[in-house]
């Protein structure tokens, strides 16, 4: 992503995986922040190298992993350019219908601290 934002036009819109990004150690806040205008697709996934019940990597549901939510989501809105939200999970403890709801749950939890 470092090389295709570096190499590519300001006007070239960029889609930002926040889990892959926390996966590889990186600072998904900083690299909002150095990339402003550019991130009109954000998929919001989370990650944790462990996380609740012992679930880990992507498994964690959204909001229960290590991104820090709060800081991701005003430099997503203040500086981004954010035009779409994808919620994303892969895999879970629960079924596919509960993760979703416990996924959903949780954004709007978020967006009410907001």
């Amino acid at each position: 992503m470092d090389l295709l934002a570096a190499h590519t036009p300001k006007e070239f819109v960029l889609q930002f995986d926040i889990g892959t990004c926390m996966e590889a150690g990186a600072d998904p806040v900083a690299w909002i922040k150095a990339n402003p205008g550019r991130i009109k697709i954000v998929h919001l996934k989370d990650w944790a190298a462990s996380g609740t019940a012992g679930e880990k990597g992507y498994r964690v549901l959204f909001g229960e992993g290590a991104t820090p939510w709060p800081e991701v989501i005003a430099a997503l809105e203040s500086v981004g350019g954010v035009d779409f939200y994808l919620l994303e999970q892969e895999g879970s403890r629960y079924s596919e219908f509960e993760t979703a709801q416990r996924c959903l749950e949780n954004w709007k939890a978020l967006r009410s601290k907001a």
